[in-house]
């Protein structure tokens, strides 16, 4: 006779009873992505545009600070070259500088030679909450929107002819 082994959720019992209010509990631990911080040193190619943070998964703050003397263009559009043409903000050695990335948006860098930027990226978790509520909010009201304005199922279009 073979034994099924216990079924193991991650999930709290659900009672199926409607007079039995269900509220999950708040989470005993916070998510180890949520306050994550990540520091890196990126080196430079000269003379090409290479994305230097991509914000695909949350927002991010990113403080750049360069190591060595440049001259090197960072910026969200992915031609930055030639480097010194004005189109992206150019680092200053030894001062930091800070970007808000939104998600799903790049940060690109393109330079002259080969250089060192200290790199610190942390994650804004707050935004990512408010961009969701504020999607969910906008969505609600355009489905509001589209209630409102189309006939009810069932109705007849009037043709404008008569009779």
């Amino acid at each position: 006779m073979l034994l099924k082994p216990p079924i193991i959720s991650k999930l709290p019992p659900v009672s199926l009873d409607p007079s039995v209010a269900q509220v999950q509990a708040p989470a005993v631990t916070t998510g180890q992505a949520e306050n994550r911080m990540e520091v890196s040193a990126y080196l430079t190619r000269a003379g090409e545009t290479q994305v230097l943070y991509n914000g695909d998964r949350m927002w991010g703050r990113v403080t750049l600070t360069l190591r060595t003397a440049g001259p090197v263009s960072i910026g969200q559009q992915a031609k930055l070259v030639p480097v010194l043409s004005g189109i992206g903000q150019l680092l200053q050695t030894g001062v930091p500088t800070v970007f808000n990335v939104p998600k799903g948006n790049k940060l690109y860098v393109a330079a002259t030679g080969v250089n060192v930027i200290g790199v610190l990226v942390e994650a804004i978790p707050w935004l990512e909450t408010i961009t969701g509520l504020l999607g969910a909010t906008a969505g609600a009201t355009r489905a509001t929107a589209v209630a409102a304005v189309a006939p009810p199922m069932g109705a007849r279009r009037s043709t404008g002819k008569a009779g």
